[in-house]
């Protein structure tokens, strides 16, 4: 019989920048209230401030490429975090108005991050890696 988890995760903690966080303010004071603008709109009340300077770790940002893996499935995903309009499923552009872009926003690579969607399904994913353009990047 194999044990199961059942602990809670402690929320990770969140890093976001100054423009970034008026962005998204504003659009989530614009949007209506899905559970998507929801998620967003509580992880930005969380979040730590830095400026666009910041050269700690790399964190999952709007322009982000993020791979991350679905811990429920199992699956690895590669993605680019991107505004609602550039949001294209085809080309891995997720928008930070969804489920999986609200819960990425802000991690670290290893941070995991868990929601329950509204149909009560739990869901969890941890970022494996993040890659900015806006820096660059230190390999």
């Amino acid at each position: 019989m194999t044990k199961t988890k059942s602990r809670t995760i402690k929320k990770p903690r969140l890093l976001i920048t100054t423009s970034d966080l008026e962005l998204l303010e504003s659009m989530v004071g614009h949007s209506p209230t899905s559970a998507a603008a929801k998620l967003l709109g509580e992880e930005l009340d969380r979040a730590v401030v830095v400026g666009e300077s910041f050269n700690g770790r790399p964190f999952c940002r709007i322009g982000s490429r993020i791979t991350y893996e679905d811990q429920g499935s199992g699956q690895t995903r590669e993605i680019q975090l991107v505004l609602p309009a550039d949001s294209d499923i085809d080309k891995r552009c997720v928008s930070v108005l969804s489920l999986v872009g609200a819960a990425l926003l802000g991690l670290t690579t290893d941070a995991e991050f868990d929601w329950t969607d509204d149909r009560g399904r739990p869901h969890r994913l941890k970022v494996l890696d993040v890659v900015n353009e806006h820096a660059p990047h230190v390999g």
